[in-house]
């Protein structure tokens, strides 16, 4: 997996409604007949796509060792979905590293938004500021 520090990293590939990227995902059907799939999971981050709401969601803990790879299911995502919310609601601890794979940037047309974000990230990322555009 590129990125991967520690051998107990997964990538599982990414499942939408009727076609399915590489990998094993365990998925589950939702409400609006749409699918649900693991884009990533290692020892301390979930992250996981409900298509009912267009999201990413985030379980667990985003630091130095799976950031990058945060950033790159982000990234595959946005050009697999468009414009994507990241539920953070369920997220117990964010260090430096994950503030920068999660933190909006300043460019326009940014296809990304967070929801849920505890208030404690919220004044992180307040004053991290926006990333700058490439």
């Amino acid at each position: 997996m590129e990125g991967a520090t520690r051998g107990d990293d997964h990538r599982l590939g990414i499942v939408t409604g009727n076609r399915a990227n590489t990998g094993n995902a365990a998925t589950t059907p939702n409400a609006a007949n749409s699918v649900d799939a693991v884009l990533y999971t290692d020892r301390h981050l979930r992250v996981s796509w409900a298509a009912g709401s267009s999201s990413v969601v985030l379980t667990g803990e985003v630091d130095v060792s799976n950031s990058a790879a945060l950033a790159s299911v982000l990234s595959e995502a946005r050009d697999s979905h468009g414009e994507i919310e990241i539920d953070t609601g369920d997220l117990r601890f964010v260090d430096l590293a994950g503030l920068r794979a999660l933190a909006p940037s300043g460019c326009p047309g940014d296809r990304m938004r967070l929801r849920n974000v505890p208030p404690y990230m919220a004044r992180l990322l307040e004053m991290l500021g926006p990333t700058p555009c490439p």
